[in-house]
């Protein structure tokens, strides 16, 4: 009978991998307990790097980031989820405050790649590329880069000197932008003749209008539009009205943004949603703080007709009541017959949604992410394109976040780089450690944090910043409340529980993967060493049988009575 071993070996945490409901974790993958340690053990400049290896906005991300990771939190069946979003952007600033350059993992390697759209996306691809040795070079139609960074999410939300910090970090990877640069099927051939390979990543950019009657109408504007002209300083263009009576329609990000900015310019802003609060794709939150600034919300209303009487717009809107789950995953709205409301607006603002425009690649072309079938293009250039984010929507779920946009940057960088012969290993499928996993007697209930915000009163007329970045010693403070779960971190409970059968390693805590501290004794062990394991609070040792391909596990961990060191006891 094979013999089983108790050793350490790391599980994932539903903060960045999901739950045992399956609510999503990290889209873009950062590695949250081992940053958070980091932050625990003050050792700032680590958890940045860690941070960093996974998301090029990390700062932007602990600002207007939806955290689908604190959903999944295993604390927040225990008490409360640990404030994630405000320690990603507590550490990525102090990063850029304290002037950190990236880390370069590869020498340039000869192979050059081309990306169409400087958004989210493109720069994410053009940075994990860069970090492994491409030479990247981004083509964007307009004269900023950022795409929706820079045009689509208003400064108090994400400040326009932490993305210059986000930009300046990438460009110091080597990454080269090429603004006010139309790249249209010609310039696109082109670009494919002289690069190795090609990554559109254009974005999401084309108005999906509704199709509401009167939706062209004079009045009637696009959301990302507006947003585009306020943001890139052209705000005398929208020309807002103190007191103007402004219908905002959506109930996603851009739809909150624009109600905000509206606020903030002195219109009276109006938000008007066919679903309820629960079925909006923005966070719940948003709506909350949206109505402290002063919008209206009209839930389980559907816009069907707009007019114009004596230049007041009249929108007929369809009173709704909730039905069946539909493809989307939410509930689905349905009309309630014979019922219908109208509103009266000085303007109205489309914020449904926007769709990928991809005409430069031709007239025909197939998304099969994270590939870009153009069969209109020269035969020998097809195989070269690529394509990642938004404009790959529609053939992936995970659109429409910045952070799903990146970690979709990651599978397209992974792809070119498979392509271009690099043979990337997959990481190693891993365990997750549910909250059933834990041991949480050794954890005590605390409660969140409460983030300071500037009051209602100094928002208006104004575009200041909403959240403070939080100080160090609060910091440390929030990052102590992680279960750190599936990671060992030197707390010692096996040890006080192995009877004998373990000995401690004098080092350092390092974040590296599968890292141990602690030596088991291949001659001690005994029935009551597996207690070990037992009693570890976050699930991070396991039993393997020998024999088994865990058995490197054991030729790494375990020593003999001849090889102890006394130094190893400490």
């Amino acid at each position: 009978m094979k013999k089983e071993y108790p050793i350490y070996i790391n599980r994932k945490s539903p903060c960045y991998a999901n739950d045992h409901l399956g609510n999503s974790g990290c889209p873009a993958k950062n590695d949250i307990p081992r940053f958070l340690y980091l932050i625990f053990l003050r050792r700032f400049e680590e958890a940045f790097y860690i941070l960093k290896e996974t998301n090029p906005f990390s700062a932007g991300c602990g600002r207007f980031c939806d955290h689908p990771c604190e959903t999944s939190c295993n604390r927040a069946k225990f008490d409360q989820p640990v404030d994630i979003k405000a320690l990603e952007r507590f550490v990525t600033d102090w990063g850029y405050h304290k002037g950190l350059k990236p880390k370069i993992k590869k020498d340039y390697n000869g192979k050059q790649v081309a990306i169409i759209g400087s958004g989210p996306a493109g720069l994410s691809c053009a940075y994990f590329l860069a970090l492994h040795g491409y030479r990247t070079k981004i083509f964007e139609e307009h004269e900023n880069p950022g795409g929706i960074l820079f045009e689509g999410i208003p400064s108090f939300r994400y400040p326009r000197e932490i993305l210059d910090k986000e930009l300046s970090y990438i460009k110091d990877c080597g990454v080269e932008i090429k603004t006010n640069y139309f790249v249209d099927k010609n310039r696109f051939i082109n670009i494919a003749e002289e690069f190795d390979a090609v990554i559109v990543a254009t974005g999401a950019i084309s108005p999906n209008l509704p199709g509401i009657e009167g939706d062209t109408m004079k009045g009637v504007e696009n959301g990302v539009e507006f947003l585009r002209k306020v943001n890139t300083g052209h705000t005398e263009e929208v020309k807002i009205a103190k007191g103007e009576k402004v219908g905002v329609i959506g109930g996603g990000y851009t739809a909150f943004d624009v109600a905000r900015v509206l606020l903030r310019l002195g219109a009276d802003a109006s938000v008007i949603y066919r679903r309820t609060v629960d079925e909006m794709t923005a966070h719940p939150g948003e709506v909350s703080e949206v109505s402290k600034e002063g919008a209206s919300f009209h839930f389980l209303r559907q816009p069907v007709k707009i007019t114009k009487k004596n230049g007041t717009l009249h929108m007929l809107c369809q009173v709704m009541k909730m039905g069946p789950v539909d493809e989307s995953g939410r509930a689905k709205p349905i009309p309630v017959q014979g019922k219908s409301e109208n509103f009266l607006f000085d303007r109205i603002i489309m914020a449904t949604g926007d769709k990928p425009d991809l005409f430069f690649v031709g007239e025909s072309f197939t998304l099969e992410f994270p590939r870009l079938y153009c069969p209109d293009m020269p035969e020998h250039l097809r195989d070269k394109i690529f394509l990642s984010g938004d404009a790959a929507m529609g053939t992936v779920e995970s659109t429409g976040m910045v952070v799903k946009v990146v970690g979709l940057a990651q599978e397209t960088s992974d792809a070119v780089r498979n392509y271009l012969g690099e043979n990337i290993i997959n990481a190693e499928s891993r365990e997750i450690a549910y909250y059933k996993d834990l041991n949480i007697k050794y954890f005590q209930k605390s409660s969140r944090m409460v983030e300071k915000t500037i009051s209602i009163k100094e928002r208006k007329g104004n575009f200041k910043e909403i959240i403070e970045t939080i100080d160090e010693d609060l910091a440390v403070s929030m990052a102590s409340r992680c279960f750190f779960c599936g990671i060992c971190i030197q707390c010692d409970w096996c040890y006080f529980y192995s009877n004998g059968s373990l000995v401690k390693i004098d080092k350092k805590w390092i974040s590296d993967i599968d890292e141990f501290f602690y030596y088991y004794i291949k001659d001690k062990i005994q029935p009551a060493s597996y207690k070990s394991v037992e009693a570890c609070p976050r699930a991070a040792l396991s039993v393997i049988k020998e024999g088994t391909k865990g058995e490197k596990y054991i030729e790494k961990q375990y020593i003999g009575l001849n090889d102890i060191d006394e130094e190893d006891n400490g």
